[in-house]
């Protein structure tokens, strides 16, 4: 053997043993001692990977071996894995924005793979040339770029993250230059934990519409259905769609709504002012470890939202979902005097579609109350947008932070209340929010 092989097997040797150390640190971190299944999920194909068999790693072999799937696991049925990714990708994010911010070696879990990339983190003395990768876990040139694009947009969220922790601590005094008193008052409490935020988005069960020209034949794994004939004959005068082809329905859970996303725009665009870093998931991702470890925004009505009800059990108001008979609601256990013990979802009464919606917006401890939590669950997607534009623009804020202060003029600290808003709508459009109902708590 020549020395130039020696060398480079030992070369090799060291480098994976770096990654294993590496490994280990995540492992046995903080950020990960309360995600068993995602420390098995990530031990298990950085091993495989290390030993040469990162192709093998589809969704099927993970979910048998790390999820303990039996013989009839389906990932088209089953989404245990893609769920599970996601969050590990969240998690390792996570870990390098804090206790792994000094860390030499970097584990990544490219979005559309579950072949782990290693790669040597580039230290702050160092050129600002490119890292170069440890070990590639896909063979392909191609495929290691793409991994690499993906590595380098991931770890600048990372940096965005670690960058933005505590900026609004550091730059107290310009953050209250910035801002209205009205936004201070009630964000304030947010901007000074200097963490950021989380906003999940709700997964409303939505079915899509196909159009094919062609009848497609049925498939064993296909979650698509033909639509009945008086269903088609009602979606296509509904939707002006052509009168041939053929209409099929597929079943979603991973759609979003418009109103939601442009409201979680006006949200992250004040914490982004703060410094403060902003991330999202979805309500179907989330977890009560999130709830604990998270500053967290939570959009959408509970028809939507899975989380809205077990954390407004014990609150004066809140959201019941259309149950047939009945359309969405915000349910008013203890009305005061002359308010209504419901607030419900109206459709517009006439031709430009002017209507009036509602809101319910609960800024209330978290499960743990050193965390920041705010619901704003809107009737509609458009009510929930209202809320949101309300909630971030000082001149509408300050009608809702003058009667808080007047219901405790003593206050300090942060507010926790419940406020019903009141939305107008015209032309399908909302154009202003009104408080209706408030409930200090």
């Amino acid at each position: 053997m020549s020395d130039e092989e020696t060398t480079a097997q030992f070369e090799a040797s060291s480098r994976v043993e770096e990654i294993r150390t590496a490994l280990d640190a995540i492992l046995v971190s903080r950020t990960f001692e309360r995600s068993e299944r995602l420390r098995r999920f990530l031990r298990y194909v950085c091993e495989r990977a290390l030993r040469g068999e990162a192709a093998e790693l589809k969704e099927y072999l993970v979910g048998t071996d790390v999820f303990e799937r039996g013989p009839g696991y389906s990932p088209h049925e089953d989404s245990i894995v893609r769920r599970q990714a996601h969050a590990l990708r969240h998690k390792l994010l996570e870990y390098y924005a804090t206790e792994g911010s000094n860390a030499s070696i970097r584990i990544e879990l490219p979005v559309g793979t579950y072949a782990p990339m290693f790669r040597r983190a580039k230290l702050a003395h160092e050129p600002s040339a490119e890292p170069n990768p440890i070990v590639s876990s896909t063979a392909p040139h191609a495929g290691r770029a793409a991994a690499a694009v993906v590595f380098g947009i991931l770890l600048f969220l990372a940096g965005l993250y670690a960058g933005g922790h505590g900026l609004g601590l550091r730059h107290n005094g310009a953050v209250t230059q910035t801002f209205a008193p009205a936004i201070l008052e009630l964000w304030r409490p947010w901007f000074d934990d200097g963490s950021g935020a989380v906003i999940c988005f709700s997964n409303p069960m939505t079915t899509v519409i196909k159009h094919f020209q062609k009848e497609v034949p049925p498939e064993p794994q296909s979650r698509r259905f033909r639509a009945a004939p008086t269903v088609d004959r009602l979606l296509r005068i509904s939707l002006n769609l052509p009168s041939t082809g053929y209409l099929y329905l597929a079943p979603k859970e991973t759609h979003g709504k418009m109103g939601e996303a442009i409201g979680a725009v006006y949200l992250a665009s004040l914490l982004s002012r703060a410094g403060l870093p902003v991330r999202t998931t979805e309500s179907r991702l989330l977890t009560w470890e999130d709830l604990r470890s998270q500053n967290l925004i939570l959009l959408g009505h509970n028809d939507a939202n899975q989380w809205l009800d077990p954390l407004l059990r014990k609150y004066p108001l809140r959201m019941e979902p259309s149950d047939g008979e009945n359309p969405r609601r915000i349910r008013n256990v203890e009305p005061a005097k002359g308010e209504p013990s419901e607030y419900r979802y109206t459709s517009g009464g006439n031709s430009a579609g002017d209507c009036q919606q509602y809101a319910l917006v609960s800024m209330i401890p978290g499960v743990d109350p050193r965390r920041n939590l705010l619901l704003i669950s809107g009737l509609t997607p458009h009510s929930t947008l209202m809320a949101a534009e309300f909630l971030t623009n000082s001149s509408s804020l300050s009608e809702l932070t003058t009667r808080l202060r007047a219901s405790d003029p003593r206050h300090k600290g942060r507010w926790h209340f419940q406020a019903v808003l009141k939305v107008e709508l015209h032309n399908k459009i909302p154009i202003r929010a009104s408080v209706l109902s408030l409930r200090f708590l």
